[in-house]
């Protein structure tokens, strides 16, 4: 498991978002939201759920170093829950991952991320 956390840590990142909703009495309000996210491109695709990403106003990627970096949601599935959120950035480490196709009954799986991350929402 230690190899496999050690391997995958610099992929995962936090995402902090900010969505503008009404309220009851039609005013405009802001309202923070928190997810995690996988680089699975060095480019800076990352893939996260639609519902932490899908319709923000905001977003604000956090990598394993505490770099932020401004993201834009460039593709989503509210039927799949799934995001991609693109970030401008070198040096990006994109994970490995797995073929679903290749798995056991049995075998072990793990999702790795960070929902409850250090990052505060963005101001």
């Amino acid at each position: 498991m230690l190899d496999i956390l050690e391997k995958v840590s610099q992929s995962v990142v936090n995402i902090s978002t900010i969505k503008h909703v009404h309220n009851i009495f039609y005013q405009t309000v802001p309202v923070a939201g928190m997810g995690s996210g996988t680089i699975i491109d060095p480019q800076g695709f990352i893939l996260t759920n639609n519902h932490v990403a899908g319709k923000a106003d905001k977003i604000i990627v956090t990598l394993w170093n505490g770099e932020i970096a401004e993201g834009k949601t460039v593709g989503a599935c509210t039927t799949h829950d799934i995001a991609v959120v693109k970030i401008k950035k070198e040096g990006l480490h994109a994970a490995e991952l797995g073929d679903s196709d290749k798995l056991r009954v049995g075998q072990r799986v793990y999702a790795i991320g960070t929902p409850s991350g250090s990052q505060e929402a963005p101001p």
